[in-house]
């Protein structure tokens, strides 16, 4: 027998006489080493196996995730499903403007264009005018290059007011009249004071009626100079216009409503910004402004929020808790994009917080051809 290690040929098959290797030993080494072989050879292939269904599975994913993606970017988008805008509401269907019916676009869109378009709110304020007549004041705004909105009862006299000035006149007159006859006693009396502290005190006290009276007259005359006028109708030329620069003018033309306290005045100036008419309805709840003039303030700014459409005397009108002061009638109500939703009118008298604008829609149907 042939030794596997040292390869010395002998007899025996039990041990090596060269090397004293142990064939049996040897012989189980081997067998163990040949099975060792062969488990790892089984485990690469199934190792081998486990990753090929795993790559299979990866590229499924990829396939179905592609086809999904390419299948879902060319599909053509579902418009019956886009969100339609809708007031809070009925009654403000009468003021709205009509809906497209196109797909409107994202609110975000929206939002970014009206602010690219519309005005910020002091760019709103150089659209705005202070108005000045022979009787009162009040404010207005470019609706056009060349029209003025305001309102009717800011240039148009007031009958049952006149009267009421001429009641109060008649009553200042009566009382000067009085005092003076009041006067002209104390100066016959005051010969016959002797001389001292009396006659002295007497004195003063007839120059300080005097001074009084002086002053009472004077005011008086203001008042019978401004009745006059409110006598003869009102011209366009009566009325003066203060741009946001300070710059004055007086109106070219004049038109009035017959159905709303609105009226319209020409005026030919470059020096000044135009309020673009708000598209839509307001809804409950969004934040408005009024600019205007209140007790003289030219072009102040208040705010607040939309409370919404109410009907009175007939008409439509926005109610809002922006302030609405004397002085603000015939400026307009914006939203915060610049863009101009109604004239601010009126007030409920003993509240707060309760303001009423005319819609702008109704100024463009009322003189529609004015403004064309």
């Amino acid at each position: 027998m042939r030794c596997p290690k040292c390869g010395h040929t002998q007899s025996s098959s039990l041990e090596c006489g060269a090397c004293g290797l142990i064939f049996a030993r040897y012989k189980a080494v081997q067998e163990r080493k040949k099975q060792a072989a062969q488990d790892k050879e089984n485990a690469l292939a199934k190792q081998s196996g486990s990753g090929f269904k795993t790559s299979s599975v990866i590229v499924f994913l990829l396939i179905a995730v592609s086809a999904t993606y390419f299948f879902t970017t060319r599909s053509t988008p579902d418009t019956s499903q886009s969100p339609q805008i809708a007031t809070n509401e009925s009654l403000a269907a009468t003021v709205a403007s009509p809906t497209k019916t196109s797909t409107p676009p994202k609110l975000s869109t929206t939002k970014a264009r009206s602010a690219r378009q519309g005005l910020s709110i002091a760019g709103a304020g150089e659209a705005t005018v202070s108005i000045e007549t022979p009787f009162g004041s009040g404010s207005g705004f470019f609706i056009r290059n060349e029209w003025i909105v305001t309102n009717r009862h800011v240039i148009e006299i007031n009958a049952e007011k006149v009267q009421q000035a001429k009641a109060k006149y008649e009553k200042a007159r009566r009382f000067v009249d009085l005092e003076e006859q009041k006067l002209r006693g104390f100066r016959k009396k005051l010969p016959g004071i002797p001389d001292g502290p009396a006659k002295s005190q007497f004195i003063m006290i007839i120059e300080q009626k005097e001074q009084e009276l002086g002053e009472t007259l004077g005011k008086l005359k203001g008042i019978e100079d401004r009745l006059s006028r409110l006598e003869r109708p009102i011209h366009a030329s009566d009325i003066k216009i203060i741009l946001a620069d300070g710059s004055e003018y007086f109106a070219n033309y004049l038109l009035v409503s017959d159905n709303y306290d609105l009226a319209i005045l020409s005026l030919f100036a470059n020096n000044h910004k135009i309020l673009r008419r708000g598209q839509g309805a307001l809804a409950q709840g969004d934040k408005v402004y009024t600019i205007g003039s209140p007790i003289g303030l030219r072009h102040t700014v208040t705010s607040g929020i939309f409370s919404g459409y109410r009907k009175r005397n007939n008409h439509i009108l926005l109610q809002t808790d922006a302030p609405i002061n004397p002085g603000n009638s015939g400026g307009p109500l914006i939203d915060e994009h610049g863009f101009v939703h109604g004239i601010n009118t009126s007030i409920i008298a003993n509240t707060e917080g309760i303001g009423f604008a005319i819609p702008i829609d109704a100024v463009f149907a009322e003189f529609e051809s004015a403004l064309q």
